[in-house]
């Protein structure tokens, strides 16, 4: 009877301890943070810079945008800073709460996490080579046998791969080094977002948008959240975005992400 007894008490010892770590999951959910996923390599979306102090910093016009979501949802803002290529991944494995990283609700993302409304159409994507070669790399067709580079898990890969097949892929994780792999001459091309595009040609001497190459349109971005939104984040993110875009702030938060870029590049 007492090994009974004590059988008994044991089980519902492990009940007890099985339900705390279910309400221990369930409050997670309600977690004073919003852990934000990023790649913080990408001006002026999401970038590094040295504050007054010399202490690292990550901004940016996403960036922005998260700080605002996270206030608005009275939740302190983490972020975690890692290579594209395994942004989606991290949301899907619940490891970070919200993607911010110019990403666009292309079919294939949207059967793997949810997104918000879309805050920022960006230009079209542009093929960035340098001045000296803007004779010669004025068609699709000029850069046959060309090295061209992207950012690895980028729809840039995809539209490079489908529209340009007779030249070789340069696949990268970061935008700096596909840059400096531009100017030290070990590619022809690095094929980027319009408007980040448009930030390294603006900041770089030496750097230039073909002229003659257009693949592919300008990105729709959204926030992006894991499939069926399970942390009910998205009305409150939608609102958000649409305050944001009434009362300014988006165009304000673009603006002074581009002015940081480009201080940041001096």
């Amino acid at each position: 009877m007492k090994t009974l007894k004590k059988l008994l008490a044991l089980t519902m010892s492990l009940c007890m301890l099985f339900a705390l770590g279910a309400c221990s999951e369930e409050g997670g959910e309600e977690s004073d943070t919003l852990i934000l996923g990023t790649s913080a390599d990408y001006p002026p979306y999401e970038f590094h810079v040295l504050d007054e102090n010399g202490n690292d910093q990550i901004v940016g016009f996403d960036v922005s945008l998260a700080y605002q979501i996270a206030e608005d949802m009275g939740k302190e803002l983490v972020i975690k800073d890692m290579a594209f290529e395994f942004v989606e991944q991290e949301l899907q494995n619940g490891t970070v709460d919200i993607v911010l990283a110019c990403i666009a609700p292309t079919p294939e993302r949207l059967e793997m996490e949810d997104f918000s409304d879309i805050y920022r159409e960006d230009p079209a994507p542009i093929m960035v080579i340098r001045e000296e070669d803007a004779d010669k790399y004025t068609s699709i067709e000029s850069m046959a046998g060309a090295t061209v580079g992207v950012q690895s898990a980028t729809t840039k890969k995809d539209l490079i791969v489908e529209n340009m097949p007779e030249s070789e892929l340069l696949e990268l994780a970061g935008v700096p080094d596909l840059i400096n792999n531009l100017l030290a001459g070990k590619c022809e091309g690095v094929f980027l977002d319009g408007g980040v595009a448009l930030g390294y040609i603006e900041n770089t001497d030496g750097l230039v948008a073909a002229e003659g190459i257009e693949i592919g349109e300008g990105d729709r971005m959204a926030v992006a959240v894991q499939k069926g939104d399970p942390k009910g984040l998205l009305e409150s993110i939608n609102q958000t975005i649409a305050e944001c875009k009434e009362n300014g702030k988006l165009d304000e938060w673009y603006a002074e992400a581009q002015e940081m870029s480009a201080e940041a590049s001096e």
